[in-house]
């Protein structure tokens, strides 16, 4: 190819990877779904992406969308080759899986220490004598932050008149957990029986749960290991390539158009090996014993009748006063 036809492609390589990014970098506060429908495949693979995160890496990663765009642009401009641009911007953008090679179970493990808290608290109110809807609406204000929003809006919907069965499922649908399952079945075995001994069932619930924040616990603190091991070597890895690709000696031959598509290949390997050892070290929820409830009918006169939609939209309402 010649020089005008490189510079051409570069150009329009370059435009189209900034403008990705820079819509990405906009978006990446995802719309909230509408009421009735389910977020998409893509919605949810990000999300779960995100999720696997710590926190300090998620809530920053709009900052770190702009540097690769910066990096896409830098890199394109020193080395005049397209593909050069978007590896660079795609290792900034990769920054926070690069430096976090195998997903943690923190957040994880953090949501059941306050699902078994908030167990605890249950069992107190209820022993002091109220009902166990009285007991969750009470314990709202007070439950652990982790959880306190689904909590107050579960309180919110039981308190403007849903159905207990379908507020228990929907808040289990909001967590889409085996764990929390299995206190929501609790909550449902009590609305149909009514017996008595839930606060002792509440208190044994909650030292199950502990126990299993415990036990993963143990088993991230081992993964740290073979987390930082494997950060490193990426990094490494990069640091390597980078020099190769910025020494003219070694880095000529990734000039040409087959150099171009040869170094693209081999990023692709590397991302693509570095994405199947996250999913394999990666801890998934606990499998749902709970199907999820049927999404409501996307008629709104239709999605009113249906059990627990008008009282839902009243209850997002109401949890956001309380």
């Amino acid at each position: 190819m010649s020089s005008d036809q490189w510079n051409l492609l570069a150009a329009l390589c370059g435009a189209l990877i900034v403008g990705g990014l820079l819509v990405a970098a906009q978006g990446f506060a995802l719309a909230p779904v509408a009421a009735g429908r389910r977020p998409s495949r893509w919605v949810v693979r990000w999300q779960r992406a995100q999720a696997s995160l710590p926190e300090a890496w998620a809530a920053r990663y709009r900052l770190i969308a702009w540097a690769a765009g910066a990096a896409t642009v830098g890199g394109w401009l020193y080395w005049q080759r397209p593909v050069h641009g978007l590896l660079a911007g795609v290792a900034v953008l990769g920054i926070p899986w690069i430096w976090n090679p195998a997903g943690t179970s923190e957040r994880q493990i953090v949501r059941l220490e306050a699902m078994a808290e908030w167990m605890q608290q249950l069992a107190g109110v209820h022993e002091a004598g109220g009902t166990l809807d009285s007991s969750i609406t009470t314990s709202a204000p007070r439950a652990p932050t982790v959880i306190r929003p689904q909590v107050r809006l579960l309180a919110a919907r039981l308190r403007v008149g849903a159905t207990p069965s379908v507020a228990y499922r929907q808040f289990a649908d909001e967590f889409a957990d085996g764990a929390v399952d299995n206190a929501v079945m609790l909550f449902l075995t009590h609305a149909q029986e009514h017996g008595p001994g839930l606060s002792r069932a509440l208190q044994s619930m909650a030292s199950l749960t502990e126990q299993e924040a415990i036990q993963l616990r143990t088993v991230d603190a081992k993964r740290s290991q073979v987390r930082t091991g494997t950060r490193w070597i990426s990094v490494i890895t990069l640091l390597i390539a980078a020099y190769i690709f910025a020494n003219p000696s070694w880095g000529e031959i990734y000039r040409t158009a087959t150099g171009q598509g040869v170094m693209f290949v081999l990023a692709t390997v590397f991302a693509a090996a570095l994405a199947w050892m996250r999913k394999l070290a990666q801890s998934h929820p606990a499998p749902r014993l709970l199907d999820p409830l049927p999404a409501p009918a996307a008629d709104p006169r239709r999605a009113a009748q249906a059990p627990g939609g008008e009282a839902t939209r009243a209850a997002r309402r109401k949890g956001a006063m309380l």
